[in-house]
């Protein structure tokens, strides 16, 4: 059996439609700033809704997306992104995690901003026994796959990205990758935040995941229990690394929606034969076409024979 599964992530998408000054008298003063001298012009709502057709497109068995949806959390952007979501996907196509950016600030958090937009694509298919107030990891069971994801979405102060996943989800991620309704299944990981540390990266110590070790130790596991590919977004550019002490593919997927032609817009597809991972597929955008065109994980463009084999 051959499954195939999108992947997207870091879409910021932006939408002001009603708001007034007083909305931004908190760290959203900081996003603003970033959007008039970067985003707003890197990160286009329109090159991501030509993702999403492609993804429609191309009839994949499932989609999942790690976060950063929109930009300020204001909630004109969670309705902008929940229409064009739910327009192209049912419920039971589409797998959510937040990002950062989905938690920008303590309002929207209280609030529950991401989770009450898109309650239909935070799936509970098993019970992990999680607390009345904890929501995450979220969890798909579908014909051979098992998804659970992970929040590393956390409040932080001005200036700082970082991400936390916490013990409490920690403790659910060992119940479900153990749990006798995921034996047999590929077993797929998604989170925000990468597990590793980017040296080379500007400002990497304010943007990582902090408790990245104890996740790293949780996914290990044994050898029936620990996940087939652990996925994530956060920094923008594809990467294709190893869970540490472990054979497990860790896939960092590009921005849906960045514009340019030297870092563009991304999804990937993994290509699931026989309860393992047969290949990736990187379907990047092209600014002449506005197509997305399918390449192999070093960036080569693939042939249909190539696809089909």
């Amino acid at each position: 059996m051959t499954l195939r599964i999108a992947h997207f992530s870091d879409t910021h998408v932006l939408s002001l439609r009603g708001v007034t000054p007083r909305r931004f008298l908190n760290k959203r003063w900081t996003g603003a700033v970033n959007l008039a001298l970067n985003r707003s012009r890197h990160y286009r709502v329109e090159i991501f809704e030509k993702l999403l057709d492609a993804v429609v497109e191309l009839g994949v068995d499932h989609a999942v997306c790690t976060g950063d949806l929109v930009n300020l959390a204001l909630e004109p952007e969670f309705e902008m992104v929940r229409e064009m979501l739910a327009s192209r996907f049912e419920p039971t196509a589409l797998t959510l995690v937040p990002g950062n950016h989905d938690y920008y600030v303590k309002e929207a958090i209280a609030d529950g901003l991401f989770e009450r937009h898109f309650a239909e694509f935070l799936p509970a298919d098993i019970d992990l026994e999680l607390g009345p107030a904890q929501r995450y990891p979220v969890t798909r069971l579908l014909d051979g796959v098992a998804i659970i994801g992970l929040s590393s979405a956390v409040p932080t102060p001005v200036f700082v990205a970082n991400g936390e996943v916490g013990p409490a989800q920690l403790a659910g991620l060992k119940r479900a990758l153990a749990h006798p309704d995921v034996e047999g299944r590929f077993r797929l990981v998604l989170l925000h935040h990468p597990l590793l540390p980017e040296p080379a990266r500007r400002l990497d110590s304010i943007r990582r995941l902090v408790d990245a070790s104890a996740v790293i130790d949780g996914l290990r596991g044994t050898a029936e229990t620990r996940p087939h590919l652990v996925v994530h977004g956060h920094n923008h550019e594809f990467k294709a690394q190893r869970v540490p002490g472990t054979d497990v593919p860790l896939i960092q997927v590009a921005s849906a929606s960045k514009a340019g032609n030297r870092s563009r817009a991304e999804f990937n597809v993994y290509v699931i034969e026989d309860g393992a991972l047969a290949r990736i597929e990187r379907h990047i955008h092209e600014p002449e076409s506005g197509r997305f065109i399918a390449h192999d994980d070093r960036g080569r463009p693939l042939t249909d024979d190539a696809r089909a084999s």
